[in-house]
């Protein structure tokens, strides 16, 4: 018999989750898992999760974030460069940005769509390789405005 570590007056027991939020587990707003073995009090409804479960659920959550999120929150950012262990330094330089940005976007800054996909594809290498980068779509970014260059003019009176 574990007591409640939240209420102090229940019982945990074996049970399934049903649309327990893990987001706030790793920062990265809601997060429903379903169906994932925990204790359970009888009496308030805390849930208890296992290490195995948690890092089980961090890890699918990331494969639903590269697959489904075209441009990336900064907590979404973290929470992909955390999942595949790396530092804010080793991700600037896989991306050959600086440590800087990856800081501004960690502080709250949304990533665009070019950088989402950078970090994406990074990810998705990470996590499962082939099998999930090719989920990660090009982003939809319109082509740079060209105009055709204009001539210097430099009038005799200027030199």
């Amino acid at each position: 018999m574990i007591r409640c570590s939240a209420c102090r007056k229940g019982v945990l027991a074996s049970g399934r989750t049903k649309d327990h939020d893990i987001g706030p587990l790793f920062g990265v707003g809601h997060a429903l898992l379903d169906g994932a073995p925990a204790l359970i009090c009888g009496s308030c409804g805390h849930v208890v999760l296992d290490g195995e479960t948690i890092e089980a659920a961090r890890h699918k959550l990331a494969e639903i974030i590269v697959r489904n999120a075209p441009s990336l929150t900064g907590s979404e950012a973290k929470f992909l460069r955390e999942t595949i262990g790396m530092t804010q330094a080793q991700m600037a330089e896989r991306l050959q940005i600086i440590r800087g940005t990856v800081t501004r976007w960690e502080a709250g800054d949304d990533l665009g769509p070019v950088q989402s996909f950078a970090l994406r594809t990074l990810a998705a290498w990470a996590l499962a390789g082939e099998e999930l980068a090719h989920f990660v779509g090009v982003p939809d970014v319109p082509p740079p405005i060209t105009s055709a260059p204009r001539p210097y003019r430099i009038t005799q009176a200027a030199a």
